[in-house]
């Protein structure tokens, strides 16, 4: 049961920062994904961001004003890095589940993500996570069929990089976990990260209920088109972040080949399909490949042939049509090129595209498996 109490077990936070949200529907979702929750356990506190409380208030139903507590946060920033932050430190509750205003919570999901953290003692719990569409996500890319303990490394966890599930606050305040306020997209990889490496127990819940992610609002924040550097920002930055220094050389490899294969190459097609693609652009793209490789060792050797064909044409200033062609057959996954590495030595390591495939795979029935169950539930 869900009830604006002061002292909840959880807070469900969600940032909202323009009138045109769908907040309603987000609300609605928290609220019954606390179904079965006992009274006073699940609160949900909706963060104002370049908005007032009253703005945010007329935004839902009468039956939703008064169930929701609302607060307004600092305006300025054009992320949820704020909002989030602001909630994070008032907070009173146990736990913390993020939540974005254009997607929802299945009925039930907060509910079984507490049963998970109380039974067995969890800082995160990292939840399933399904789109509307045929897209199928395949995250974290686990050990086959872990979900229990999972390891940063072992199990890949960079490749989940979203803040949502639950979190025990007491541990998101002990490893410093934040949301970094000084980038333009990416601004969870902080918080994340730092659970990641720094909590005690993480682990996952397979199959729903969990989160769905939606396509119909307007325009969010992270897909607007960002110059190369900004797009990988977060990753770069945290070097900066206090807790930094004690992470594995271990996580800072999986992560930044991660990091490389899911933002820095979609980010750098888009570059060369804007229409201004040049040789200075190609510097400078070169220049964020070389920091990308040199974050943590042996990076470039687990790479995959052709996407180190990719670097090689950036330090060669390449024009855009020859680009093009290779960043399309890196993307052709079940080629040799795209499944060796650049030193074969590498070719079975955990974090190759060899093995990064084979899990992958397993990861897909498991997401069928999950979709499944909801629609029997249905």
């Amino acid at each position: 049961m869900v009830e604006h109490s002061d002292l909840p077990l959880v807070d469900i936070v969600i940032p909202v920062h323009s009138t045109t949200r769908p907040l309603e529907r987000a609300v609605s979702s928290a609220l019954l994904a606390c179904r079965g929750a006992g009274p006073g356990q699940c609160r949900v506190t909706v963060v104002g961001h370049h908005l007032t409380e009253a703005q945010v208030r007329d935004m839902l139903s009468p039956e939703y004003r008064d169930v929701v507590h609302v607060i307004e946060s600092e305006d300025r920033g054009a992320t949820a890095a704020v909002p989030r932050n602001e909630a994070l430190r008032r907070t009173t509750a146990r736990y913390v589940s993020f939540l974005d205003s254009d997607d929802t919570l299945d009925p039930g999901a907060v509910t079984r993500w507490l049963g998970i953290a109380q039974r067995r003692g969890s800082d995160l719990v990292i939840p399933f996570q399904h789109h509307e569409g045929d897209r199928v996500d395949i995250t974290p890319v686990t050990r086959p069929f872990r979900s229990a303990r999972l390891d940063a490394v072992k199990d890949r966890l960079g490749y989940r990089s979203s803040a949502f599930g639950l979190a025990r606050t007491s541990a998101a305040r002990e490893v410093g976990a934040r949301f970094d306020e000084n980038v333009r997209t990416g601004e969870d990889q902080a918080f994340i990260v730092a659970l990641y490496t720094g909590g005690r127990r993480i682990d996952f819940a397979p199959g729903t209920p969990g989160c769905v992610m939606h396509t119909d609002a307007d325009v969010r924040v992270s897909r607007q088109p960002l110059p190369l550097r900004d797009e990988v920002a977060a990753l770069l930055d945290l070097v900066h972040e206090p807790w930094f220094g004690a992470v594995s050389t271990t996580f800072r490899t999986s992560y930044v080949l991660k990091y490389i294969r899911v933002n820095f190459f979609p980010a750098l097609d888009h570059a060369v399909r804007s229409g201004e693609w040049g040789p200075e652009r190609a510097r400078g793209a070169a220049a964020v490949w070389d920091e990308l490789v040199g974050f943590a060792p042996h990076v470039a050797e687990q790479l995959s042939r052709a996407d180190g064909h990719v670097g090689r044409l950036l330090h060669e200033g390449a024009d855009q049509a020859e680009l093009l062609a290779a960043l399309a057959a890196r993307r052709r996954f079940a080629t040799p090129a795209a499944l060796l590495t650049q030193d074969l030595r590498w070719a079975l390591a955990r974090q190759a595209p060899l093995r990064i495939a084979a899990a992958g795979a397993v990861q897909i029935v498991r997401y069928r498996a999950g979709l499944a169950g909801l629609r029997r539930r249905r």
